[in-house]
C-alpha cells in the first residue's frame, strides 16, 4: 500500500492526466445517456441487444483509451506495441463484463445487489483488460505487482462504480442523480486506470518476485480473476442482504400504506399507460370488481364514451375535477378525480384518487328542491309560486288570455291538528296534497303556502267557467274521509277565486283577492267556493279589525257573562246557562253571532272559552241556591287533549262541585271525530260533570248519538218549540224526542219557550226543563244574586199544578234585567 501511495504521488505528465479525465468525462456522459434513454416500445428483444451492446462497447472503448493514455503518461519512454493476440482477449473481457453490467443496470430491478454486481463486473473487466494488455506489452518478460494495492484499487473502483450505477438508475426528472452518477463514474475510471498502473512494483521488488517462480505477485490476472470472483460473491451476498432488509422494510411500508389506503373513503388507482396496476378496497367496491380482476383491467374500461382521458393524465393541476365513470355493471357514476405522478416499482406511474359524489350531488339537488318546494308535501312553496305566477302573468299579458288563482283552505284542519297532534296533521296534509296533485290537469299548478293553505293556478281555459268547475272538483276530491293510522278523519276545503285581469293584474293583487274570496266562502259554510267581488274587501277589513279588537278585548276584560234561568215544570229554578257578551268600546254590545265565528276562525275561542268556564263556575259557587250552570263548548275546545285537565283545574280553583257544571256540546262536533268525542265525553263523565247535547234536531241529527255518547240531558232546538202551536209536525217531533229521552233515562230541556201555549204543550208531553223569554231573559252577572233572592221570595206558597204555578210565577216574576 505504501508503494501504491508513492507511485500515485510520483511525477505524471499533467497533459496526459487531463486527457484521461476528459476521456473519462466523455465516456461517462455517453454511458449516462444510454442508461437514461428509454427503450422503444416495438421489438423489445432487438432493443435489449442494441442497448446492451452499446453499453459494453462504450465501456470497452473508454477503458482502453484511458488505459493507453494513462500508460503513456506514466511511462513516456515506453514503446506501446501490444500484440493483437493480446489485445483481442483484453478487449473481449472488457466488452463482456461491460455488456453484463449494462444488461443488469438497464433491464434489471433497481436493487443493491444488482448495483454491486454491476459495479464489480465493471471493475473486474477494466482490471482484467488493463493487466492483460500490460502482460502482452512486456512479453516475454513479466511484471510484478503489489497485490494488496491491486485488491484495494479494484474494491475501491467497484465501490465507486456501484454508487455510480445506483445513482444513475433513479427514474427522476431531476439532474442531481445524473450529475452524481456521472461524477462517480469519472472517478471510478480514473482510480482504476491510475491505481492499477501504480500497483506495478519497482525493479528491485520485481527482481525478487522473478526469482521466485511461484510467487503470486507475478501472476496478476489469475489473482484478479480469483479476487473478482470472491468480490462478486461477497458483494452479491451483501447486496442481497441489503435488498432483503430493504424489501422487508418496503413490505412493512407497503402493508401500512395498503391499510391506510383501504381505510380511506376515496378510491385510489395506480395506473401506467392505461393499465391499472393497483388500487384499494374502496375503488374495488366503487367499480364493482375484485382487486385481482381490477389489476388486470384497462383504465378505458371504466371511462364513459364522452369522458376526457386527459383528466386522468395528471396534467390538469391538483384541483379535483368532476367527471363520470362506468362501474363493472355499466352504471354511470359521477366522481371527482385528481391525478399525480409517482414512482411505482422504480418507474413513473400515475395515482388517481376518486371520490364518489353521488350522495353529495343528491344532497345538493335536494337542497335546490327544498328551496322551491315544501318539505312535508313536496309541493311547490311560496318562492316557486311567486316565480310561476309572475311568468304566467307575463304570458297572459302578451297573449291576452285570462287565468284564475284559487286559494284553498282546509276546513276543520286546526281541530284535527290540535286534538290528534302534529304528526297526524302532517300525514293528513301529505294525503291532501296527493289528492290535489292527482285531480289537477297537467297545465295546472298547485303550491302549499301555509299550514293548511294551498294556491292553484289555472292558466288555460275559459273563465270563470273553468275556475268554478275546478273549485267544485277540488271540493269533491277532498270530501271522502282520510285513513290515518287506522282512523277515519274528515276535512273539507273552502275555495276563493280571483280572475286575471278583472280581479287584479299583479301577483299580489290576485293572491290578496283570492284570499278575501276564501274568507267569504268560509262565512257561507264549509266546503264552499266564492268568486271575488269588490264588496268583499270591505267585509274582510271589518273581519280583520274585529280579530284585532277581540285580542285587545281579552286583555282589557271587555267580555261579560249573562245568565239565562232554566226551570222545571213546577217553575223550580234548576240551572242557568252562561252566555258571553262583548261590550265594544265604540260599537257597543256586539252579538255573539258576530264575534264567536271570528274567534273560532282565528283561534281566540280557546282562551275565550276558558275564561267563560272559569267565570261561570266562580259565579255559581257563590249563589244561594245549588242550581247548575251550563257552559257551551266550542268544537275547538271540546277536541283538545287537555280539556279534562282544564275542567278539573277550574273546578278546583273555583270550588264548584262537578255535578253542578253542565257542558253543552253541539251535534256537529260529534260528526267530525266520533272516536275522539267518545273518549272526551267519557273523561268528562268520569270527573262527575254533566253532559248536554245542545240544539238537538238541527244539522244531521242521528239517534246513534244518544246510544254511543254518555249524555245526561238533551236540549230541543228552539226552532221546533216555536213552531209547535201551528205545526203538527213540530209537535210530533218534540213528542217523539221527549218520549225517546224518557226511555233512555235522559232529561229534556226545551229552548225558546216564549208563550204560555208552548209551556202548556211541553208540560203536557212530559218535558223536564224549560228555558226561554217567557220564563226569563239573560241576566247580567251582577244581577243574578238579586234575581235568585226575588225568586225565593216569590216561591212562598203551597205546591200547585204547572199552569197555576206559571200564572203565579208570571204575577210575581222577579226582575231579570
Amino acid at each position: 500500500m505504501t508503494h501504491l501511495i508513492a507511485a500515485l504521488l510520483r511525477y505524471h505528465d499533467p497533459r496526459m492526466v487531463v486527457l484521461v479525465l476528459l476521456e473519462a468525462i466523455c465516456g461517462s456522459a455517453t454511458l449516462m445517456l444510454i442508461i437514461r434513454r428509454r427503450p422503444p416500445g416495438r421489438r423489445p428483444a432487438v432493443a435489449v441487444a442494441v442497448t446492451t451492446a452499446s453499453f459494453g462497447m462504450v465501456v470497452t472503448l473508454v477503458s482502453w483509451v484511458t488505459f493507453i493514455t494513462a500508460l503513456a503518461g506514466t511511462y513516456p519512454r515506453l514503446r506501446l506495441n501490444i500484440p493483437l493476440h493480446w489485445v483481442v482477449p483484453a478487449l473481449a473481457m472488457s466488452l463482456l463484463s461491460g455488456m453484463a453490467a449494462g444488461a443488469i443496470q438497464k433491464f434489471g430491478h433497481r436493487s443493491a445487489r444488482n448495483a454491486m454486481l454491476g459495479g464489480s463486473l465493471l471493475a473486474c473487466g477494466f482490471s482484467c483488460m488493463l493487466f492483460t494488455g500490460m502482460a502482452g506489452l512486456v512479453r516475454p518478460f513479466a511484471l510484478a505487482y503489489d497485490l494488496t494495492a491491486i485488491l484495494a484499487v479494484m474494491v475501491l473502483g467497484a465501490a465507486l462504480s456501484t454508487f455510480a450505477l445506483w445513482e444513475s438508475s433513479q427514474h427522476s426528472r431531476r439532474r442531481r442523480p445524473w450529475i452524481i452518477g456521472h461524477g462517480l463514474t469519472v472517478l471510478a475510471i480514473s482510480v482504476l486506470c491510475f491505481g492499477s498502473l501504480a500497483a506495478i512494483l519497482p525493479f528491485d521488488a520485481w527482481m525478487e518476485a522473478v526469482s521466485q517462480p511461484d510467487d503470486l505477485a507475478s501472476s496478476p490476472i489469475a489473482i484478479i480473476a480469483a479476487a473478482e470472483a470472491v468480490a462478486v460473491l461477497v458483494l452479491s451476498l451483501t447486496g442481497s442482504l441489503v435488498d432483503n432488509r430493504v424489501a422487508a422494510r418496503d413490505r412493512m411500508d407497503a402493508d401500512r400504506f395498503r391499510q391506510l389506503a383501504d381505510s380511506t373513503l376515496e378510491g385510489i388507482l395506480i395506473h401506467r399507460d392505461g393499465d391499472i396496476i393497483d388500487g384499494n378496497e374502496s375503488i374495488a367496491a366503487l367499480l364493482g370488481l375484485p382487486l385481482g380482476v381490477l389489476r388486470a383491467s384497462q383504465l378505458s374500461r371504466f371511462m364513459t364514451p364522452d369522458g376526457d382521458a386527459t383528466l386522468w393524465s395528471g396534467l390538469r393541476g391538483t384541483a379535483p375535477v368532476q367527471t363520470n365513470i362506468l362501474s363493472a355493471s355499466g352504471v354511470r357514476m359521477p366522481v371527482e378525480i385528481v391525478s399525480r405522478v409517482i414512482s411505482h416499482g422504480g418507474r413513473p406511474a400515475l395515482v388517481t384518487a376518486l371520490r364518489d359524489v353521488r350522495q353529495r350531488l343528491a344532497s345538493e339537488e335536494r337542497i335546490r328542491f327544498l328551496a322551491h318546494h315544501d318539505m312535508l308535501t313536496e309541493l311547490p312553496n311560496r318562492v316557486l309560486l311567486s316565480e310561476s305566477l309572475d311568468l304566467a302573468l307575463d304570458l297572459a299579458a302578451l297573449t291576452g288570455a285570462s287565468m284564475a288563482v284559487l286559494f284553498l283552505d282546509l276546513d276543520s284542519f286546526k281541530i284535527v291538528n290540535d286534538t290528534r297532534g302534529h304528526v297526524v296533521g302532517d300525514q293528513l296534509l301529505y294525503q291532501v296534497a296527493t289528492r290535489l296533485r292527482k285531480d289537477l290537469r297537467v297545465n295546472d299548478f298547485v303550491a302549499r303556502v301555509g299550514g293548511d293553505e294551498f294556491v292553484v293556478l289555472q292558466t288555460s281555459g275559459a273563465q270563470p267557467e273553468q275556475a268554478t268547475q275546478l273549485a267544485r272538483r277540488l271540493i269533491a276530491c277532498l270530501e271522502p274521509s282520510f285513513c290515518i293510522d287506522g282512523q277515519e278523519l274528515s276535512v273539507g276545503v273552502s275555495v276563493g277565486i280571483a280572475l286575471y285581469p278583472q280581479d287584479g293584474r299583479t301577483a299580489a293583487e290576485l293572491l290578496k283577492n283570492a284570499d278575501i274570496a276564501l274568507y267569504q266562502a268560509k262565512e257561507h259554510g264549509l266546503g264552499w267556493y266564492r268568486m271575488f267581488e269588490s264588496s268583499m274587501e270591505v267585509d274582510l277589513r271589518e273581519r280583520r279589525a274585529m280579530e284585532q279588537d277581540l285580542r285587545a278585548a281579552l286583555l282589557r276584560n271587555e267580555f261579560a257573562l249573562h245568565f239565562q234561568p232554566i226551570f222545571d215544570t213546577n217553575l223550580e229554578l234548576v240551572a242557568f246557562e252562561a252566555l258571553v257578551r262583548w261590550m265594544h268600546p265604540t260599537l257597543g254590545l256586539v252579538s255573539p253571532a258576530q264575534f264567536v265565528p271570528v274567534a273560532e276562525a282565528c283561534g281566540l275561542i280557546i282562551p275565550l272559552g276558558e275564561w267563560v268556564m272559569r267565570t261561570a263556575c266562580l259565579a255559581a259557587s257563590g249563589w244561594d241556591v245549588p242550581c247548575r250552570v251550563g257552559v257551551n263548548l266550542s268544537p275547538a275546545q271540546f277536541l283538545r287533549s287537555d280539556l279534562r285537565s282544564t275542567v278539573t283545574t277550574i273546578l278546583a280553583e273555583t270550588g264548584l262541585p262537578a255535578n253542578r257544571l253542565e257542558l253543552e256540546i253541539t251535534e256537529g262536533v260529534l260528526m267530525e271525530n266520533t272516536e275522539g268525542a267518545i273518549r272526551a265525553l267519557t273523561e268528562l263523565r268520569d270527573i262527575g260533570v254533566r253532559l248536554v247535547l245542545d240544539d238537538f234536531g238541527t244539522g244531521y241529527s242521528s239517534l246513534s248519538y244518544l246510544q254511543l255518547f254518555p249524555f245526561d240531558k238533551l236540549k230541543v232546538d228552539r226552532s221546533f218549540v216555536q213552531r209547535m202551536e201551528a205545526d203538527e209536525g213540530s209537535r210530533a217531533i218534540v213528542s217523539a224526542i221527549i218520549a225517546m229521552c224518557r226511555s233512555l233515562n235522559l232529561q229534556v230541556t226545551a229552548e225558546g219557550v216564549e208563550t204560555i201555549e208552548q209551556f202548556d204543550l211541553l208540560c203536557a208531553r212530559g218535558c223536564h226543563e224549560l228555558q226561554g223569554f217567557l220564563l226569563g231573559h239573560p241576566i247580567p252577572q251582577k244581577n243574578v244574586e238579586h234575581f235568585i233572592r226575588r225568586y225565593l221570595l216569590a216561591q212562598v206558597g203551597p205546591p200547585v199544578p204547572p199552569r197555576a204555578a206559571l200564572q203565579r210565577f208570571l204575577r210575581q216574576r222577579p226582575i231579570d234585567a
